[in-house]
């Protein structure tokens, strides 16, 4: 008879590679598509509008959806840079200072974004403050100033940067040591280079996500 118990000795926490491929088979998706949507109602109520084109009773439904996009951003944004880093470490499996590197990594970019999701989702007093203001309709309340919110902004513009250099670049040593013909092993690692020209295009400022949370 089989045994239909499970097996005490096979049971195990989340692994990294639970994660990566819970984050590939949907989970991210998920989130990127209710980021789209709200992004489209952003729209909807006249977010890239001139001022004077947008109805008041729109502006405080816009900045809400702007405020709620922002959240949304932000932690898409971690789980890429997480799950793309836990994706290496199953393949750097012999290198201790790679994964050194690539855990600090997931464990700054964790930690930061959690602080940075917090900052963003308490900006005002009360929450709903942060679009409220923009009613025509008086409401009480006040906002973070905009020191404490620009200083946050720019960190995690730094720390995605740093991520979006070393992310792609860090694999190119196991490229390096493969046994293929040296002009593939460049064209390989040029490819993986990619992602750090984007990272440089996006160092000259933050992102319009980014930007909101400091506003």
């Amino acid at each position: 008879m089989m045994n239909h118990f499970p097996d005490v000795a096979h049971t195990h926490l989340a692994r990294p590679a639970d994660v990566y491929d819970s984050c590939r088979n949907g989970h991210y998706q998920i989130l990127y598509i209710a980021y789209t949507v709200i992004g489209l109602l952003c729209v909807k109520y006249g977010l890239g509008q001139h001022l004077d084109d947008v109805p008041p009773s729109h502006r405080p439904q816009s900045v809400m959806w702007r405020s709620l996009a922002s959240i949304f951003y932000i932690a898409i944004s971690a789980i890429v840079k997480v799950a793309v880093g836990l994706f290496l470490l199953r393949i750097c499996t012999h290198s201790r200072w790679q994964r050194i590197t690539l855990w600090s990594l997931i464990g700054i970019v964790s930690l930061f974004n959690a602080f940075y999701i917090f900052i963003a989702i308490f900006a005002c007093q009360p929450v709903a403050y942060q679009w409220t203001r923009y009613d025509p309709v008086f409401h009480e309340g006040r906002c973070n100033s905009t020191l404490f919110s620009t200083i946050p902004t720019y960190i995690s513009a730094f720390l995605n940067i740093l991520a979006d250099l070393i992310l792609p670049l860090l694999p190119a040593s196991l490229v390096w040591r493969a046994k293929m013909e040296r002009r593939k092993k460049i064209s390989v690692c040029a490819v993986m280079a990619l992602g750090s020209l984007y990272a440089f295009r996006r160092s000259s400022s933050p992102s319009p996500a980014e930007r909101a949370v400091s506003d």
